[in-house]
């Protein structure tokens, strides 16, 4: 009998061939340094092979630096210092200080439904650590002692916090008001996604860096080609993990879900081909816990201080569907996350018709804050449902396609006689697949999922 052949000298043979050939290199680095499953991928020639690992290690870096400064879960990072040193001028780092800004910004785009002083109301729901170790609270004792606790009823944000936030640029000094707390868990992801592409991966063919679901993309795989991201079904996740045993015991039965949690296997609900631009899904069916017996997670409503009200499993049957998770695309990652987040406060059908109409109206490049400008959405429901707002092939046609023309009205100077004009982006524009429905896995996809 011959003797079977090693495939990993097969392997190794072939990308040797493709080196050869010129054949362009995906290089990929996988960690978790944000607590969040982080992996980024760049596509490089075979002559920049090393400076694309060189690139890909600095983006890793990059977010372990993000988790150092901005974790609210470590007493020792800078944002728990400036969170204890409310009332006061703090001096932070730059990283600190631009992180703040672009979260304060993005308050005031959307006139305060993203809030970054959440943090009081989440730790009175319960989410008060890391979410491992909230599945880690299983032992009985950890069960008792938290039904003996008095719970704290979470109240709405008040407006003024974060509008009251002071920045002193020239001393690199933040001041919250007293009595506020920042919690920049969620744009931070995407934030440094867009840092990461921006500072590290632009010489290459093409980067998609995904940071716990926050992605920012350029170029593709390979010359001609989009990235592909499929969104995962929610009801195919929250089935495998009643059944994975990927479960910790919170409160009374036991069941706690992050969206770390292994799911396999996975469907999709559609596949997004793009490539520029931002995309973030939101969504509770993977980070949930049990409070006094009520079920709780992590997306809050800033008017009333309580969890929006999503589909997380089949429990949340209800006359009207419910939105499962909100999957926004803009320019940015930072984007994205608030407009998914906005999407899910809003409800269906509000969120589709305030992207749709942003769309209609001109986008001024020096004209001011607009949260809904250059959006588009993907909803997925409970039912199974997908409805998407209409003007997502135009987005993917422009915003999405690297190279093409994009929408833009550059606002004129004070007294100056203004035109309209369309800011032109060098480049090959590359057609766009704008919805694909699925009904089996596609190998290599990456599966973006709600936080």
């Amino acid at each position: 009998m011959p003797d079977m052949p090693d495939m990993s000298q097969m392997s190794e043979i072939a990308a040797m061939r493709a080196v050869s050939a010129g054949k362009p290199r995906l290089i990929q680095r996988t960690g978790r340094p944000m607590a969040t499953d982080v992996s980024v991928q760049i596509a490089a020639t075979p002559a920049q092979a090393g400076a694309a690992r060189e690139a890909a290690d600095a983006c890793m870096r990059w977010f372990e630096d993000i988790d150092t400064h901005l974790s609210r879960f470590k007493p020792e990072s800078e944002l728990s210092r400036l969170n204890r040193a409310a009332g006061q001028w703090f001096a932070v780092s730059e990283l600190v200080f631009t992180a703040v800004t672009v979260a304060v910004q993005a308050a005031q785009a959307s006139a305060g439904l993203f809030d970054p002083t959440l943090l009081r109301q989440l730790e009175s729901l319960g989410y008060d650590r890391d979410f491992a170790l909230i599945r880690q609270s299983a032992h009985p004792l950890h069960i008792q002692q938290a039904q003996r606790e008095t719970p704290r009823q979470p109240q709405p944000a008040r407006m003024s916090y974060w509008q009251a936030i002071e920045f002193d640029q020239k001393r690199r000094r933040i001041r919250l008001p007293l009595g506020a707390q920042l919690d920049l868990g969620g744009i931070a992801k995407g934030w440094g996604a867009d840092v990461a592409l921006n500072r590290f991966c632009l010489p290459f063919l093409g980067a998609l860096i995904n940071v716990g679901g926050d992605l920012r993309v350029r170029g593709g795989p390979a010359p001609g080609e989009h990235w592909a991201i499929g969104i995962r079904d929610p009801r195919a996740e929250a089935a495998a993990t009643e059944t994975s045993g990927e479960s910790g015991e919170t409160g009374e039965t036991g069941e706690t879900h992050d969206k770390a949690s292994p799911v396999s296997p996975v469907s999709h609900v559609a596949v997004l081909r793009f490539s520029r631009g931002g995309l973030a899904t939101s969504g509770a069916v993977k980070r949930w816990w049990l409070r006094d017996g009520e079920r709780r997670h992590h997306l809050l409503d800033p008017r009333t201080g309580q969890p929006v009200r999503l589909w997380i499993d089949e429990r949340d049957a209800a006359e009207t569907p419910l939105i499962a998770t909100a999957t926004a695309l803009a320019p940015t990652a930072a984007r994205a996350e608030v407009a998914a987040k906005m999407a899910l406060l809003r409800g269906y059908p509000a969120a589709l018709r305030a992207v749709e109409t942003a769309w209609e109206r001109p986008i001024i490049l020096n004209g001011g804050l607009d949260a809904d400008a250059a959006i588009a959405l993907v909803l997925t429901f409970g039912n199974g449902d997908v409805v998407f707002s209409k003007n997502l092939p135009a987005y993917l046609a422009s915003w999405g396609a690297e190279g093409a023309d994009l929408p833009i009205t550059i606002a004129p100077t004070p007294g100056t006689p203004g035109k309209s004009r369309t800011r032109n982006q060098t480049g090959t524009m590359v057609a766009s697949t704008p919805l694909t429905p699925l009904t089996q896995e596609i190998p290599g996809i990456p599966n973006i999922s709600g936080d």
